[in-house]
C-alpha cells in the first residue's frame, strides 16, 4: 500500500522534529483475558479518551486497521504507524495491545514487530547486520576456544609442577654428574657441556626466559663506559678461554692454598717456657677463676641464710623436707656425653621447682650404664670424663641444686683371674682379692664372712664385714663429696647388705640427702594385685629402720599399688586405718615416690607405668607427703614438662612438705579425693566433687588446677 511521505509526516505538534524522531517504538501489550471478535475500524475511531497519547502525543497519521476487540471491557486495540528518520523510509507495523481496566485507566503491554521486507535499503541494511552479527559470533567462538585453550594449558602446568615438587628428590637423587657426556673433557666440544639436575633443569624448559637469560645474558647491552672499565680490569686477568684444550695448555695455573697444617693458627700455638705476658695470663685467669668460686659459695650461703630454720637444717634422710628429686638420666643417657648434654639443663630445672639431681653412676663400669663397676676411683665413664662431671655438678651447684651421685656398694667387677680361672682379683687403687667377697657367693670363690643380704649372682658380692673394705668405702664416698662436688648419694640394691652397713657410711660421709634401692615384689594373688600390702611396706621400712633413719627408700609400695587403682579402683589407696596404702602411710619422711625411672620404664621396660595414668600418678604423689622423684624421660621427652611444673607450684604454694598430714575423704571406683596439709586438696577420677559439697571442708577454696575427670587441685585462698 504506497502512501506519499507528506501524508506519512508527523503532526507539527510533535515533541521530536522530522530529522530526529527515534528509531524505537513506544509500545506495551496488555493481555486480554477474553475471547476477541475482529473487526475493522479507524484507529482514531478506536483510541478511547483515556489513551490520548497514542494519537495526539506522537502526532502519527494513522490509518485504518484491523483491530481486535473483546465482547465486554478491557478492551483490545491493534494500531499501525509508519516512522521517518532521515531520508530513508522505515516500514514498519507495530501490534500493540491495550487494555482499559475497570478504574478506566489503560496500560500498555508486550508489542509484536513486523517489518516490510520490500524495500531494497532495508534489505541492505539488514543483510550488513547479519553478516556483522555473524563476524561476531565468529570472534566470541574464537575468543571461547582460546580461554578454553588457556585454561587446559594452566591446569596441565599446575598437574606438572605438582609432579615435580612430589619427586623433586628423587629426581635429585638420581640426576646425573654435572657433565653428562662420558667423553675427557679435552674431546668435549664447548657446546656439549651442559649441566643436568637439581632444582633448575625442573623448572625450566628451552622456550623458558631464564634459560634464556642464563644463556644469553641480559638483553640490554652493556654500555662503552662499563665495556672500558671492564676491559681495564681484565688485562690483569688471565685471558679466557674458551675451550678446554686451551685451558689444558695454558700457562696459568690456579692458585693453590697452603696445607691448613703450615698456616699458624693463634688457637693452636703454644705459650712459649718462661714468656712474662703468658705467665701474667696465666696467673690472672687463675685468680679470676677462685674469685668466680668464692662468689658461687658465698651466693649459696646467703641463700642458706634466708631460708626459714626448717629448710636449713638437714637430714640425710629427708633433706630439707622440701626436696623434689629429678632423676637426670634414662638407661639410654650412656650414648651420649651425658654430662655435657645435662648441665645446660640446670637453670630450667631450678626454675620449675626442681631441688635435687640424681645423676648417673659415676665410675668404670663393665657395662656401660655404670652399674657394673670396676675401678672405683676412675670416673671417665660412658657418660663422660670426669672433669666434664665436675663441670656438671659445678652448674647444677650454681643453680642451688643438689647432685645426688649413683654409688653401687653391693658388688664390684673384678680386673683379673684367680689361679683357677675365677674373676675375683681387683684392680685399681682398691686392689682387692677374693677376702673382700662373700664366703656364699656361689658364683666367684669368695673367702670373707657370709653375706648380711640377697646375692646379686652377675658379679661378686661385696662383704661389708670387712674393716678393710668398709674404710675403703668410706674414704671413696669422702673422695666424692669433698674433690667431686657430690652433695648425697642414691644407693643401688641395697637389699644386698645390711642396713647397719648403710648408717656407717651415711654417717661418716654426712651428705645432705640419701635414697636407697630397696625393690622386691609386691603381693598378687590369682594374678591380681592383693589389697594387702602392709607385708611389702614393711620389709622396706625395716631396711629404712636397720639404717636408723639416716637414709630414705624408694616406696615401691606405692608404686604398684598406683598401678592397679588408677584403673577405677581408687579404694587401694586407703588403708583400714584412713591412711595411704604405702610406706608414705606409715614413715613419709623416708618414703620417696615415683611411677617410674631407669629400670622400670626407658628402653627396659621391666614394670612400665600406665602411659594413659601418668599424670594421675604424678597428681598423687606430687600433692602428697613424701620426697617425689621426677623421670627424665617424662619431663623433657614426653611432653609433660608443663603440667608436671604446674603440680610443683601447687605443692610449694600449699607448703607440702615430707611430713604433711593426710585426710582421705573418699576412695571407691569412680575417684578419690583427700586433703594434704591445711591448704590443699586434691581429686582423682571422675568422682562428682568439690570443697563446697564437703561439711569437713571451710574456708575459700580456689581450683589451682582442673584436669576434668584426670585429677583437679583446689588451693585454700
Amino acid at each position: 500500500m504506497a502512501r506519499s511521505r507528506e501524508a506519512l509526516a508527523p503532526k507539527s505538534h510533535s515533541p521530536f522534529p522530522q530529522q530526529t524522531i527515534p528509531a524505537f517504538f513506544h509500545v506495551a501489550a496488555f493481555f486480554l483475558p477474553h475471547p476477541y471478535s475482529l473487526r475493522s475500524t479507524p484507529h482514531t475511531a478506536l483510541i478511547p479518551s483515556s489513551l490520548p497519547f497514542l494519537q495526539g502525543y506522537y502526532g502519527y497519521n494513522l490509518s485504518s486497521r484491523y483491530c481486535l476487540q473483546a465482547p465486554s471491557t478491557p478492551s483490545v486495540y491493534v494500531l499501525g504507524k509508519l516512522l521517518y528518520k532521515d531520508d530513508y523510509l522505515y516500514k514498519s507495523r507495530a501490534v500493540v495491545c491495550c487494555s482499559v481496566g475497570d478504574s478506566g485507566e489503560a496500560s500498555l503491554d508486550n508489542t509484536m514487530l513486523e517489518v516490510n521486507d520490500n524495500d531494497d535499503d532495508l534489505i541492505t541494511a539488514k543483510k550488513s547486520l547479519y553478516e556483522a552479527k555473524s563476524r561476531q559470533e565468529a570472534l566470541e567462538n574464537e575468543r571461547h576456544k582460546l580461554l578454553q585453550e588457556l585454561a587446559a594449558s594452566k591446569l596441565k602446568q599446575q598437574e606438572l609442577l605438582s609432579i615435580i615438587m612430589r619427586n623433586k628428590m628423587t629426581v635429585t637423587e638420581h640426576t646425573e654428574p654435572v657433565f653428562v657426556k662420558k667423553k675427557p673433557l679435552d674431546e668435549m666440544d664447548e657446546d656439549e657441556v651442559m649441566l643436568n639436575g637439581g632444582r633448575l633443569a625442573l623448572l625450566i624448559d628451552d622456550d623458558s626466559q631464564k634459560l634464556k637469560l642464563i644463556n644469553d645474558g641480559p638483553r640490554r647491552e652493556i654500555p662503552d663506559w662499563m665495556a672500558r672499565r671492564i676491559g681495564s680490569v681484565r688485562a690483569k686477568f688471565p685471558p679466557r678461554k674458551i675451550n678446554f684444550s686451551e685451558v689444558n695448555t695454558s700457562k696459568f695455573k690456579s692458585s693453590e692454598l697452603p696445607n691448613p697444617t703450615e698456616v699458624w693458627s693463634i688457637a693452636q700455638a703454644k705459650p712459649k717456657d718462661g714468656d712474662t705476658l703468658t705467665n701474667h695470663v696465666i696467673e690472672k685467669e687463675v685468680i679470676q677463676e677462685k674469685r668466680k668460686a668464692l662468689e658461687r659459695a658465698l651466693q649459696r650461703k646467703t641463700v642458706q641464710w634466708q631460708k626459714t630454720p626448717e629448710e636449713i637444717k638437714l637430714e640425710p634422710g629427708t633433706g630439707t623436707g622440701r626436696e623434689i628429686v629429678f632423676q637426670g638420666f634414662n638407661w639410654e643417657s650412656c650414648r651420649k656425653r651425658w654430662y655435657l648434654d645435662l648441665a645446660p639443663k640446670a637453670a630450667d630445672l631450678s626454675k620449675c621447682g626442681i631441688t635435687a639431681v640424681w645423676l648417673p653412676p659415676p665410675t668404670e663400669s663393665v657395662a656401660p650404664q655404670g652399674y657394673m663397676p670396676s675401678d672405683l676411683y676412675n670416673l671417665n665413664s660412658s657418660y663422660g670424663t670426669q672433669e666434664e662431671l665436675k663441670y656438671c655438678i659445678e652448674e647444677l651447684h650454681n643453680h642451688h641444686l643438689l647432685a645426688l651421685g649413683d654409688v653401687v656398694l653391693n658388688h664390684r667387677c673384678a680386673h683379673k683371674q684367680s689361679e683357677s680361672g675365677i674373676w675375683n682379683i681387683f684392680g685399681g687403687k682398691l686392689a682387692w682379692g677374693p677376702e673382700a667377697i662373700v664366703c656364699d657367693d656361689p658364683n666367684f670363690q669368695g673367702r670373707g664372712n657370709p653375706s648380711s643380704g640377697d646375692i646379686f649372682h652377675a658379679a661378686p658380692n661385696i662383704d661389708h664385714s670387712q674393716d678393710f673394705v668398709r674404710n675403703d668405702v668410706k674414704e671413696w664416698l669422702n673422695w666424692l663429696k669433698s674433690n667431686i662436688g657430690y652433695d648425697g648419694w642414691r644407693l643401688d640394691f641395697v637389699r644386698g647388705f645390711s642396713g647397719e652397713y648403710v648408717k656407717e657410711y651415711i654417717e661418716t660421709s654426712n651428705p645432705a640427702f640419701a635414697i636407697g634401692e630397696y625393690w622386691d615384689s609386691l603381693a598378687y594373688e590369682g594374678g591380681d594385685l592383693c589389697y594387702n600390702q602392709d607385708a611389702h611396706r614393711q620389709r622396706v621400712i625395716n631396711w629404712i629402720n636397720a639404717t636408723g633413719g639416716t637414709s630414705s627408700a624408694f616406696d615401691v609400695t606405692t608404686k604398684g599399688i598406683l598401678h592397679s587403682a588408677l584403673h577405677n579402683q581408687y579404694w587401694r589407696l586407703i588403708d583400714p586405718n584412713g591412711k595411704p596404702t604405702g610406706v608414705m602411710g606409715w614413715w613419709p619422711s623416708r618414703a620417696v615416690t615415683f611411677v617410674e625411672n631407669h629400670d622400670t620404664g626407658s628402653t627396659q621396660g621391666h614394670w612400665p607405668f600406665p602411659r594413659d595414668k601418668l599424670m594421675q600418678g604424678y597428681a598423687y604423689i606430687i600433692t602428697h607427703p613424701g620426697t617425689p622423684v621426677i623421670f627424665y624421660d617424662h619431663f623433657y621427652d614426653f611432653g609433660l614438662h608443663d603440667v608436671i611444673t604446674e603440680l610443683i607450684e601447687a605443692r610449694k604454694r600449699a607448703g607440702i612438705h615430707c611430713r604433711s598430714a593426710v585426710k582421705i575423704y573418699h576412695a571407691n571406683n569412680d575417684g578419690y579425693v583427700a586433703g594434704i596439709g591445711d591448704t590443699l586438696v586434691m581429686k582423682l577420677g571422675q568422682f562428682d566433687w568439690n570443697p563446697s559439697k564437703e561439711i569437713d571442708l571451710d574456708g575459700n577454696w580456689q581450683k589451682f588446677v582442673d584436669k576434668g575427670s584426670d585429677y583437679q587441685v583446689w588451693l585454700r585462698m
